[in-house]
């Protein structure tokens, strides 16, 4: 004699998905407080001349610019609206900046849906990453390139 099912005594939720909901982890709003601080200060203050922006120490040196080099000058231009400018100082930041938004809406989106906020980094990506600096490195200081 099998025995019927019975009915939950707690009606299902309806207002949103069981179980508890994805926060942002205060690791994550301490990030965005700190980037938009600093962008904040790149817009506000021009680069040339201020005495609390770094200095290359590469630059400084041997002469040569490094992969880096330019990166504040190019942000205060972009963040001004002067995108050939920005090409101009730095042009690999320029270029990776829509890969850095993408992959900053894929991690809030991965972490809202509940998967983890950080999506991984895999040797590859990092190995990839670090031979176009590399080669952007000794493209930029070659005879012509300015």
């Amino acid at each position: 004699m099998a025995v019927p099912p019975v009915a939950s005594p707690v009606p299902p939720r309806l207002d949103g998905p069981a179980g508890p909901s994805p926060r942002v982890p205060w690791p994550v709003w301490l990030g965005l407080a700190v980037v938009t601080g600093a962008l904040a200060v790149v817009w506000a203050a021009e680069p040339q001349g201020q005495f609390f922006y770094p200095r290359c120490w590469i630059h400084q040196n041997t002469g040569l610019l490094c992969p880096g080099c330019g990166t504040t000058r190019a942000l205060h231009a972009l963040l001004h609206g002067d995108l050939r400018t920005a090409w101009t100082l730095n042009p690999l930041v320029v270029a990776q900046l829509p890969i850095v938004l993408v992959l900053g809406v894929r991690a809030v989106r991965s972490g809202r849906a509940g998967r983890g906020w950080m999506p991984p980094l895999r040797a590859r990506h990092i190995a990839m990453l670090t031979a176009v600096m590399i080669v952007f490195g000794v493209v930029r200081n070659l005879p012509g390139w300015r």
